[in-house]
């Protein structure tokens, strides 16, 4: 089974295996192998579990992208005068075949496989790329001497040479226990374990897959699993960790918390826990919530104070109600099994604020076997409806000798009892002694259970009462439906007690059961009734994620059969009184008498003169406004919009703005016809947001206003957003023609292009009106048949659903359905810098010409860890904050990076020259939206790509790549018009992760990888939708490319430095291009459309006041002669971060007398000079600003 968003994972008291998915609501049954388990123990990807025979098993979900990790060993010879290289090495030498630090002797056939889970995907082969550039045929890099730096190209020096090879392994093992070896030497006998735990994913900035398994034998003995990695599930072996004391049960949190107990009653702490050591150091004694009893099981305490810097807590705090066990999962929420009745409870109201939560409340959702045979019993007893009355005696005869054969002799008292004595044969030895339940806080929570029951008379009543109504609402078998003529057919092998057992495999009377002669194939065993309740022994929440937004269907019981079935009798026989033929020849003259009555009514008044109604209205309040000159500052101003109904229908708007100046009362006029844009300002102190007009554009300096509340500005934007679409006769969802974008805050806009965009002349795109959609990404892509998809800065793929409106607007301007809830989480990042000095080394006090020690990435801004807010007041924080080691350059061990000033160039290794260090810290911070948009689950992506398709095109299959955050190239299938979410995704193979993919409209595909290298995928067709091999394109002369974008005929790419280059030489013999040419620079982002148009994203464009970063910029004159332009067109920005044009395939009119090159040229050079405000001349194939210019600090950063 696929991996849904998050499960709740529980095991029963037959030690079978179930999950509850948080969209569903009924437990699912883990089939596989027929094993039995004890305790469970799951994360999101995986589960652990030890099982009966007191082994280890690990179940990791299916996936369409597989679990490949990358063999590689290196051949290495050296020259000699006779032979040339050759195998021969010097004494001195490493070993011919080895690793690649030439210590390690790695031959070919020395390479097994770790485990049976594991097969080889391919055959050994050689690595012909080095350092993003493709090497000679054979793979050889050439150097002076072992070890060097190595070098594709031969020279007269090169004594030494050495290639890659690699060959790939893949994990088979998916969806089903995998056994995890006890010991790496089989002649040892397995060590019996009794507790595991999962934990430590998100340990200060782990590597990503990176887990923590814990586990405690039966000898108290406490063991690590190592190397449990997402390339690596099952780990590679168990490494002892010494304890006080004998250990009975183990805990651990998705931090650095791990508890454990000891069999004396006290608990354990592990500390020391980080990154650079997952073991930790040291244990720490906490002792239980009172002496006499230790900690043990029933009452259930909650440990305060409990934190990654103090992991011990400081006091206990016994909590109402009796639990068996306990388990703490994601966002902190408690999950537990009740003494008495064994049933599943959920601790409702934990919060940051409220960690010990408010009241228990019992999940009572039913299983799918359940589910099952219940709509069997349905559909059996309305077919009866039709059946005759002989037909139906012979029925009745049938099930009631089965009954009779198998359910006599036991009583419903006896289950009824059995449910209620704790100690079964089928449940764990540990659940009959004295059995620790204590599983401690994951992260700063903390739950023990304690020895002794507490008094009765101290539970709440509300609570308790609670407790037994969940309880009551699960039916028992005791319980009889009053109608026995249904009985016979709701009760089919669900209620019936057992007798003698006729069949063989059921030896037992307490595991037999009629199941097997209907809904069952024969040995799959169901212990309980339909409508029993079932007896759980354990439950693991570490991959059920449950916020206060999730709507559960779990804790409501579902309807019950007779409800069902007498509705659906109901239905029947008002189904049956009118027939389908009277229901359309009733329909159609009731239409036929609507219609001669409007006709009729409408007749009498032709003669009349058609009324026009002229009305003013205006909506008044209060904001504060940037103004416009300096200094510049909030100043507190009266805003008035007018709107009005000219007398051919249209609506139109005015507003005003009303300012003080120097006394004297002024205002500024705006024609919301002419705004182009409405968009949110991010700033964490001000409520504010920008309007733009074509002129303003121009500048780089909209109107920016800002009112007191959240709600307020919402209320004017949406206000102002319906006027300016009424204003242009705008409504309904975009076309599939529309070019959309992202601003820097995760907006997103759309324009709905016109025809003249790509005209000869053009329309400026400054005059291009962009609305918003909500939502919240951090890339989107298009294509022209309205397949619309956005990754959030998450990692999230979202798939759009049609609709529009969302975030702040509402009401009208929104679609009522196809918007959905929507949220998204990203890091805020400050820096700690420090420099060296003689006496103290490095420390926080810095030279007065200095950067703050706590500052912004640029150093000019002071952050600190107190006063850094989230980027706007509707984000919140969702974590603390955490040392970021992902940084550029790489760090030390402790996440500093080191240069020998600031700012200069950071490595992550001290030198002797090295006088300041700084280190980056992160923090996560969430956003909840809504909009046109829904998840697709569960792969997260880094980066897509739509084919871009023209009004020609007949294919219904849909072209989708993708790359995920991990690297891997993905092919979407399935995806088409009606269908836009695909159904699955194809694995492409790569030797090295990749960052950016596109496709062509003819299926070419281009991908940079991580490294910076070029790669085309070869033979991409409909029917060969993943190709075949990728070959290796060698990038421009001394730069690393990081995004690529295909569009019909045109390969254009941006490297790490700003550049835009042009594949010269592609053509249909020959798709790979011969050289790049370089177009321009300071570009962010590029966007290739259908018709091999260029939209781009840059940075340092010229406006009125200074420069602005993210600009949407349009290229002019791209035509089949001059596919890479002329000129640059300026348009909506700065503060934009992505843009997307490959929707927009209209065509642009043709020209009766299309003007000449060098016309274009002037009229292109006439524009840019009006752009920047007679600054001066620009390059017009750059984007290029002299060093004497700084960024401009007022201009709107969304």
């Amino acid at each position: 089974m696929a991996a849904p968003n998050s499960l709740l994972w529980a095991v029963d008291i037959f030690g079978r295996v179930y999950t509850l998915s948080t969209t569903g609501q009924y437990w699912e049954l883990c089939k596989d192998q027929q094993l039995e388990f004890k305790r469970v123990s799951a994360v999101k990807e995986c589960c652990w579990g030890i099982a009966c025979d007191h082994q280890v098993y690990a179940y990791v979900f299916s996936s369409d992208v597989p679990i490949r990790y990358q063999e590689e060993t290196y051949e290495n010879q050296r020259w000699n005068p006779v032979g040339g290289f050759c195998e021969k090495l010097m004494p001195s030498d490493r070993w011919q075949w080895s690793d690649v630090s030439g210590l390690k002797h790695q031959q070919l056939d020395s390479f097994t496989l770790p485990s049976p889970h594991w097969e080889w995907e391919s055959d050994w082969y050689v690595d012909e790329n080095i350092g993003g550039e493709p090497t000679e045929k054979g793979g050889w890099t050439y150097a002076i001497d072992f070890p060097a730096t190595y070098a594709k190209d031969k020279k007269w020096n090169s004594c030494v040479r050495r290639r890659r090879w690699i060959r790939y392994r893949r994990y088979k093992s998916r969806d089903t226990w995998a056994k995890i070896t006890s010991h790496d030497d089989p002649k040892q006998l397995p060590d019996p374990f009794n507790d595991i735990s999962l934990g430590g994913w998100e340990i200060t900035d782990e590597p990503v897959g990176r887990l923590s398994v814990w586990a405690v034998s039966l000898q108290g003995k406490v063991w690590y699993r190592e190397d449990v990695c997402h390339h690596n599930p099952e780990g590679s072996s168990w490494s002892f960790i010494a304890t006080p004391g004998e250990a009975v049960q183990i805990s651990c949190g998705p931090y650095d918390l791990l508890w454990a107990t000891l069999w004396e009653g006290q608990a354990i702490v592990r500390e020391g826990i980080d990154r650079n050591n997952p073991q930790g150091i040291s244990w720490t004694l906490v002792e239980p919530p009172s002496a006499e009893n230790g900690i043990l099981h029933v009452s259930v305490w909650f440990r305060r104070g409990v934190n990654s810097h103090n992991p011990c807590g400081t006091s206990w705090i016994e909590m109402v109600g009796e639990m068996m066990m306990v388990n703490v999962g994601l966002n902190d929420q408690v999950w537990g099994i009740g003494c008495e009745d064994r049933a599943v409870y959920f601790r409702q109201g934990v919060t940051p604020s409220e960690l010990s939560g408010k009241a228990w409340k019992a999940i009572v959702s039913g299983r799918e076997s359940d589910r099952s045979q219940t709509g069997s019993s349905t559909s059996l007893l309305s077919a009866g409806c039709f059946f005759s009355d002989d037909v139906r005696e012979q029925m009745n005869l049938i099930i009631q000798s089965d009954a009779d054969v198998s359910s006599d002799t036991e009583s419903p008292q006896v289950q009824t009892n059995l449910s209620d004595n704790v100690p079964l044969s089928g449940e764990s030895p540990t659940l009959n002694g004295n059995k620790t339940g204590s599983q401690p806080a994951e992260v700063n929570a903390n739950l023990a259970v304690d020895a002794l029951h507490s008094a009765p008379e101290e539970a709440s009543p509300t609570s308790d009462s609670g407790e037994k109504a969940g309880v009551e609402k699960t039916g028992y078998p005791d319980e009889r439906d009053p109608h026995p003529a249904e009985l016979q057919w709701t009760n089919i092998d669900l209620k019936e007690a057992h007798k003698k057992p006729l069949l063989s495999s059921s030896t037992c009377p307490e595991t037999s059961s009629l199941s097997s002669l209907g809904m069952f194939s024969v040995g799959v065993e169901e212990h309980y009734g339909a409508d029993e309740h079932p007896l759980w022994a354990w439950v693991s929440g570490g991959g059920c994620l449950v916020d206060s937004h999730s709507s559960l269907k779990w804790f409501t019981l579902q309807t019950g059969l007779l409800s069902s079935v007498q509705s659906q009798s109901l239905s029947l026989s008002l189904s049956l009184s009118i027939s389908p033929a009277q229901t359309t020849a009733w329909r159609k003259q009731i239409f036929q008498q609507l219609s001669e009555r409007t006709k009729r009514e409408l007749e009498n008044f032709r003669h009349y003169e058609q009324a026009v109604e002229q009305s003013v209205w205006v909506k008044t309040g209060t904001l504060q406004w940037w103004r416009s000159w300096k200094p510049h500052k909030w100043t507190d101003v009266r805003v008035a919009l007018e709107q009005f109904t000219g007398s051919d229908g249209m609506r139109d708007s005015i507003l005003f703005i009303y300012y003080m100046h120097h006394e004297e009362k002024k205002y500024i006029h705006v024609f919301l016809n002419e705004v182009t844009i409405l968009v949110e300002v991010l700033n964490d102190a001000k409520h504010s947001f920008a309007l733009y007009t074509p002129e303003r554009t121009k500048q780089r300096w909209p109107i920016r206003l800002a009112a007191a509340t959240e709600q307020e500005m919402h209320d004017w934007l949406a206000l102002l957003s319906m006027s300016c679409c009424e204003s242009r006769r705008i409504q309904g969802p975009p076309s599939h023609q529309a070019i959309w974008s992202i601003t820097c805050k995760g907006d997103i806009f759309v324009s709905e292009p016109s025809p003249e965009l790509e005209a000869t002349p053009h329309l400026p795109c400054d005059q291009m009106f962009w609305r918003q959609i909500g939502g919240h990404l951090r890339l989107i892509e298009c294509n022209s048949r309205g397949i619309v998809w956005g990754i959030g800065y998450d990692h999230t793929a979202w798939v759009y659903t049609g609709g529009y409106g969302g975030g702040f607007v509402q009401g009208l301007a929104s679609s009522a359905d196809n918007t959905y809830m929507q949220s998204d989480v990203k890091c805020v990042y400050i820096y700690e810098n420090q420099r060296w000095n003689p006496v103290t080394g490095y420390s926080s006090r810095g030279l007065p010409t200095d950067r703050y020690m706590w500052s912004d990435a640029t150093g000019l801004q002071e952050c600190t860890k107190v006063n850094t807010k989230p980027p706007s007041p509707q984000w919140s924080w969702v974590s603390d904050w955490y040392i970021d080691f992902n940084i550029s350059g790489g760090t030390d061990r402790e996440g500093w990076q080191y240069a020998a000033d600031f700012p200069a160039s950071y490595h992550g290794h001290k030198t002797m020259k090295d006088f300041v260090r700084r280190r980056r810290w992160a923090r996560k911070c969430k956003i909840i939206t809504n909009g046109p948009w829904l998840e697709v689950p569960p792969i997260t992506l880094w980066d897509i790509t739509i084919i871009p398709m023209s009004a020609a095109d007949k294919e219904e299959l849909i072209a989708l790549w993708a790359v995920s955050d991990k690297g891997d190239v993905l092919c979407r299938l399935g995806v088409t018009q009606q269908n836009p979410a695909g159904t699955s995704w194809l694995h492409v193979g790569t030797d090295q992760p990749f960052v950016s993919v596109s496709i062509g409209a003819f299926h070419q595909v281009w991908a940079i990888a991580r490294d910076g290298s070029t790669f085309y995928r070869g033979s991409v067709s409909p029917k060969i939708p993943a190709g075949d091999c990728w070959y290796h394109i060698p990038s421009p002369p001394k730069q690393k490319l990081k995004q690529v974008s295909v569009g019909r005929t045109s390969v254009l790419a941006v490297d790490k430095n700003g550049n835009l280059w042009y594949r010269q030489g592609i053509t249909p013999s020959y798709p790979q291009g011969s050289h790049w040419d370089h177009v321009s620079n300071n570009i962010r982002k590029v966007s290739v459309g259908p018709l091999d148009q260029v939209w781009v994203i840059a940075d340092k464009v010229q406006g009125s006041h200074s420069l602005s970063c993210g600009t949407v910029c349009h290229r002019t004159g791209v035509q089949p002669l001059e596919p890479k332009g002329v000129a640059w067109d300026y348009g909506i920005g700065g503060g934009w971060e992505h843009i997307t044009v490959r929707g927009n395939a209209t065509e642009a009119p043709k020209a009766a007398l299309p003007e000449t090159f060098e016309e274009h040229s002037a009229k292109s050079a006439d524009l840019e000079d009006g752009d920047n405000g007679g600054k001066g001349n620009h390059s017009k194939t750059t984007l290029m600003v002299t060093e004497g210019q700084e960024l401009d600090r007022n201009s709107v950063n969304c």
